[in-house]
């Protein structure tokens, strides 16, 4: 049925649209429409569908097509917890506290998969052996397509922690790896705010030179360029509204377009520098 987006709720916390996939979905559905409506509840609170919602704004839209779910409550947040699972560029952290928070929903729902009550795939009533749903973790490796174990640990990680660590971990970006999360997270609460800190200026751990370290260095450039890229593409849709820029702000803007190539501008002569000092070395 079509809704319109205006009455169509999001609950807060829900994970940012990544731009450039609305971007490119909108133009998808602007050459073959709307292969999948959106899902909301019967109060129109989102299911499933941001991305397909974002775009059909951008396109101008509206009302757009809905399947309206009999999902309430717990129910209807676990499967949103579902779909954000599909986006790209979860965090450890983000993965942990989302797969923390679908325990608590998936074990609410059923009681049966709690620890220390059955764990199988049958539960007994009465004298009737009726089918039980997976434990929690067995059921999340299936959706998520990973081991049991890594979901154990990454749930272990979500709840041990204490918010000043989880505050310095997502600020520390790839410094602290999902491996040092852990251990922090099994430190005294006291202690892991603290250690989580050491982690993020600790000076990196020598590495000899090779391909792998070559192949590492070659990915985080690339992905830094595809982000800028990715960025600046983004912002295609309200060229307009740079054209329109005073004097100054223009000047402004073409700065700091200009200290973004003479970074890059020196970073390769700075890489050709080394280069030729290490042919020289070479050749005596």
């Amino acid at each position: 049925m079509q809704i319109k987006i205006s009455e169509i709720k999001i609950n807060p916390g829900r994970r940012d649209t990544q731009q450039r996939n609305v971007e490119e979905l909108a133009r998808s559905i602007a050459a073959v429409g709307l292969m999948n409506p959106v899902t909301v509840t019967q109060d129109n609170t989102l299911i499933a569908g941001l991305h397909r919602l974002e775009a059909a704004k951008l396109l101008g839209w509206t009302e757009i097509e809905c399947t309206v779910s009999d999902a309430d409550g717990l129910q209807a947040e676990l499967a949103e917890i579902d779909e954000n699972f599909v986006r790209a560029g979860l965090s450890h952290r983000e993965l942990g506290d989302l797969l923390l928070r679908r325990k608590e929903l998936y074990e609410a729902i059923h009681p049966e998969t709690r620890q220390g009550q059955r764990n199988g795939q049958t539960a007994k009533n009465d004298n009737l052996t009726v089918l039980a749903a997976k434990p929690f973790s067995e059921d999340t490796a299936d959706k998520l397509g990973i081991s049991k174990r890594t979901v154990e640990r990454l749930v272990q990680t979500a709840a041990n922690l204490t918010p000043e660590a989880k505050k310095t971990i997502r600020d520390a970006g790839d410094k602290i790896t999902k491996g040092d999360a852990l251990k922090i997270s099994r430190l005294p609460p006291d202690q892991q705010a603290e250690a989580a800190a050491v982690l993020t200026i600790a000076p990196p751990t020598p590495k000899k030179q090779g391909m792998m370290d070559s192949e590492a260095a070659l990915r985080e450039f690339t992905s830094l360029c595809s982000r800028y890229v990715s960025g600046i593409k983004s912002l295609h849709h309200r060229a307009g509204i740079f054209a329109g820029m005073s004097i100054s702000q223009f000047d402004a803007l073409g700065n700091s377009a200009y200290s973004v190539t003479t970074a890059i501008k020196e970073f390769f002569e700075k890489v050709h520098e080394i280069r030729h000092e290490m042919e020289n070395e070479h050749e005596n």
